[in-house]
């Protein structure tokens, strides 16, 4: 039997991306930074995948109207965010999930573990503000937000930060970009 390496994070992405496991539990897992083998994580799987659609936090499947971007601290970037790495990096402090809806709306869902007790106001970038988060004891917080497709183009990006944006616990998304 080959053995296979997984960091935390890769392995709870991944059992994000298909379901079986919450967002809460893998922002918990991708923050203890352990490393399991794959015997370890066929034990530690959890429960069938379910239906991503059905909890409103959980990534949605992918597709052509979706896209999944990373949250980075990073101090500043253009509108765009056209300097901010699109892989998974230690300054990831979150994940964005987007799906543009056949209603004319894209809705994103924000998971995160950043500073703890802190609210950030989250802006679709150089557009508007999209609404606040606040993060619990242990920095997580997470939030859905919609928005008018219309609003944007193809190409656009969010940043995130609390009150007065402080260097140092600012967040801007890669970029997200759709066809």
């Amino acid at each position: 039997m080959r053995r296979v390496e997984l960091s935390i994070r890769e392995l709870s992405i991944h059992l994000l991306s298909i379901g079986a496991l919450s967002i809460g539990a893998a922002i918990a897992t991708i923050a203890g930074g352990v490393t399991l083998s794959s015997d370890a994580a066929a034990q530690t799987a959890g429960p069938a995948p379910r239906d991503p659609l059905a909890d409103p936090l959980s990534p949605p499947p992918s597709g052509p109207n979706e896209r999944q971007v990373y949250l980075v601290r990073q101090d500043q970037s253009d509108c765009s965010n056209s300097n901010v790495p699109a892989s998974d990096s230690p300054n990831v402090g979150g994940n964005l999930w987007l799906r543009r809806g056949d209603d004319g709306n894209t809705t994103v869902k924000v998971a995160m573990t950043v500073s703890p007790n802190t609210t950030y106001h989250f802006f679709l970038k150089c557009v508007r503000q999209l609404g606040d988060i606040k993060t619990g004891d242990e920095g997580t917080g997470f939030a859905s937000f919609s928005f008018p497709t219309s609003s944007v183009g193809q190409v656009y990006a969010f940043d995130m930060y609390p009150e007065g944006a402080p260097p140092g616990n600012k967040f801007q998304s890669a970029t997200v970009k759709f066809p």
